[in-house]
């Protein structure tokens, strides 16, 4: 061995969500300190990566960032890393999407600094074989990839050459076992990487070929910040400076790329960064992370609904090019998957996704062409058909699982109001039977419901699990209906249930028809609830729903931070005509009109999840539980009907406070 070349990065922000208050504060704690350190340490090298929010941000309040960074970069002392504008997971999109995002930054970057990217970071190293063909086509010449990716036989300390279909690429891993510490001495540093480079160095044939050796160190804004604030760049420096005769030199990523040939060929399969496998039990593609995350996923086939609508448009190009410029907002990264850092951000990316979604798809209805629709098709690939619901204020579709809306985007761009959680015992001290949704069908027996409403576990509620089956579908009539049988109680009672959708501009009529087909009276509850996800919940400044009770002709404000079971005992809301939740932070209202009364049961649900950094316990989201019930008795080969008329209207915005 020559020489070994350390080359440090910094990785791509994925702690938070990206708002003005997290921007200014990386600022003042990462950006600025190491701007002025490399300024004022001219041997230093550095490579810096950003996202395209980021520069944006930068650009309007911070523009000196960016004469400092092209001096630095004049000076050959730092390289921008190029990547997708909006941090998305690239494997998961169309090839113009991709191809777009990376583009998009490759050009921000270039106007910016003075000079475009010709490597690449990905959001938590999400690596893919087809992005070979991607990143070259895109004009990159190599990639940094968490080692932990690469074969254990390719970690050398080179360059590695991965080919895909006639494409190339080089990739650099990135060592994190080797990340600096604060409480590692710069000597300890050194020595390490130097017994580590010549241990490697003896156990393979590419001394002859190059002498040097590389070690790529990326860095989260977390851990550059700790070895800001403790000057450990500074001691390294002065290291260097007073051994001038040590095998250790640091040079960019791109300088060893220019002048060091020599390349390992590998073949690197699908793989995440090792934080991240970690969090998902040691999962090693993002597909597999994807499969755990049923909402994350819900997420994902909508953004590919989307992207399949603006790809088949024929409106105009400018049209086109603003719904696709929120269509790759959407896509951003930590709205599919828990970040390592900071777990709780899932939820506010995710519902901005879907506002983001529901403007590109306003965006493309702009053209004159729009009609209301309802379509049957397998819209989330679970190999059941969906049935989509495009219509003038809203966008939803139906489940045959225990035949519920899964999906409720209102046109007010204020998010899935259908994103729910389910309860875990671990987290939530119960576990739900059953997946939540809107108009999931339940019936219990007097000591069940009793549960119920006191949010206790109640049984699956025998419909709330079951997969429907199609009676009718019509086009033409906005008309679904559903059926599913099931047995009943200790007794196995055979139950026929039908349900039948009428779908309109403003929301729904669902028709109930249940049918006793056992030889003996049927006595139960029947309760359809409706789970709402509060779009803007926020545990630092919680915003709670109104709900109104129109309870024996006397209006009712219920407390939405509580539950009504304690009405409940009192013998209240047993005789309800009219429901109304509503959303004022969002100015969107729910209305349920039953009609004949009913009693009415709700219940707001907060969920708890572990924080990544302590791994405590905090709240992440809240669900607003929302059941009409009625008491049955129906004779042996009997039937009964009920009806809800379900409203969605916009009401005046609650100003924010």
């Amino acid at each position: 061995m020559e020489f070994v070349y350390v080359s440090f990065s910094l990785k791509l922000n994925e702690s938070g969500f990206e708002t003005s208050s997290s921007f200014d504060k990386d600022y003042k704690t990462i950006y600025a300190p190491l701007i002025k350190f490399l300024f004022s340490h001219p041997n230093f090298k550095f490579s810096l990566s950003f996202t395209g929010a980021e520069i944006e941000y930068f650009k309007k309040r911070h523009n000196e960032l960016f004469t400092v960074c092209k001096a630095l970069i004049d000076r050959n002392q730092i390289e921008i890393l190029g990547g997708g504008f909006y941090n998305p997971i690239l494997p998961l999109l169309s090839s113009v999407d991709r191809n777009g995002q990376l583009d998009k930054l490759s050009l921000e970057i270039r106007q910016n600094f003075g000079k475009r990217p010709r490597g690449a970071v990905l959001f938590a190293d999400i690596w893919d074989s087809s992005l070979v063909g991607t990143l070259e086509s895109c004009g990159f010449e190599y990639v940094l990839l968490d080692s932990n990716i690469v074969p254990e036989e390719k970690r050398k300390m080179l360059s590695l050459i991965m080919s895909d279909l006639g494409k190339k690429i080089d990739i650099y891993p990135e060592y994190s076992n080797m990340i600096a510490s604060s409480k590692v001495t710069v000597d300890d540093f050194v020595l390490n990487i130097i017994k580590d480079s010549e241990k490697i160095e003896k156990k393979d044939n590419y001394f002859q070929f190059s002498p040097d050796r590389i070690v790529n160190i990326s860095l989260s804004h977390e851990e550059l910040q700790i070895l800001l604030e403790n000057k450990w760049f500074e001691k390294l420096d002065s290291y260097l400076k007073d051994n001038p005769d040590t095998k250790l030199k640091l040079a960019t990523t791109g300088d060893f790329h220019k002048n060091h040939q020599t390349k390992l060929p590998c073949y690197i399969h699908n793989g995440v960064n090792k934080k991240l496998s970690q969090v998902y039990n040691d999962a090693s593609s993002i597909n597999e992370i994807l499969d755990s995350l049923p909402l994350s996923r819900a997420l994902y086939n909508r953004i590919i609904y989307v992207a399949l609508m603006l790809n088949q448009n024929k409106g105009d190009k400018i049209r086109k090019i603003a719904a696709r410029e929120m269509l790759w907002k959407a896509q951003n990264g930590l709205s599919l998957i828990y970040s390592a850092q900071n777990v709780s951000m899932n939820f506010k990316c995710r519902q901005a996704s879907y506002k983001a979604l529901v403007e590109a798809e306003k965006i493309l209805r702009q053209d004159g062409n729009f009609k209301e629709s309802i379509i049957c098709f397998d819209y989330n690939f679970d190999g059941n058909n969906e049935y989509v619901c495009r219509m003038e204020n809203y966008f939803a579709y139906v489940s045959l699982i225990s035949g519920a809306i899964r999906e409720l985007d209102v046109f007010k761009n204020s998010g899935n109001y259908a994103d729910n959680l389910s309860r875990l015992e671990k987290y939530d001290t119960y576990d739900d039977a059953y997946p939540r949704g809107i108009f999931v069908d339940h019936l219990f027996n007097e000591v069940q419901f009793e549960s119920y409403v006191n949010s206790l576990p109640s049984g699956d509620g025998v419909f709330s699990r079951i997969r429907y089956s199609e009676l009718k579908f019509s086009r033409h009539h906005n008309e679904i209906q559903l059926s599913a049988n099931a047995l009943f109680g200790a007794t196995k009672q055979p139950i026929y249930l039908r349900k039948k959708y009428i779908v309109n501009s403003n929301g729904m009529n669902v028709q109930y028809i249940i049918k006793n087909l056992s030889n003996k009276p049927l006595v139960a509850k029947f309760a359809v609830e409706s789970n709402f996800a509060n779009p803007s919940f926020d545990a630092e400044n919680p915003a709670y729903f109104n709900v109104e009770v129109a309870d024996c002709d006397y209006v009712r404000l219920l407390d939405s931070k509580k539950s009504t079971k304690d009405l409940y005992k009192k013998g209240k809301l047993k005789n309800v005509d009219v429901v109304r939740l509503s959303d004022l932070q969002n100015g969107v209202s729910f209305a349920f009109e039953p009609n004949e009364n009913c009693g009415y049961n709700f219940n707001p649900i907060i969920f708890n999840r572990p924080d990544g950094k302590s791994g405590k316990l905090i709240p992440v989201q809240n669900t607003f539980v929302s059941t009409l019930y009625w008491d049955i008795n129906i004779e042996s080969g009997m039937e009964t009907e009920k009806n809800i008329n379900f409203t969605i209207s916009s009401i005046k915005k609650e100003k924010q406070k």
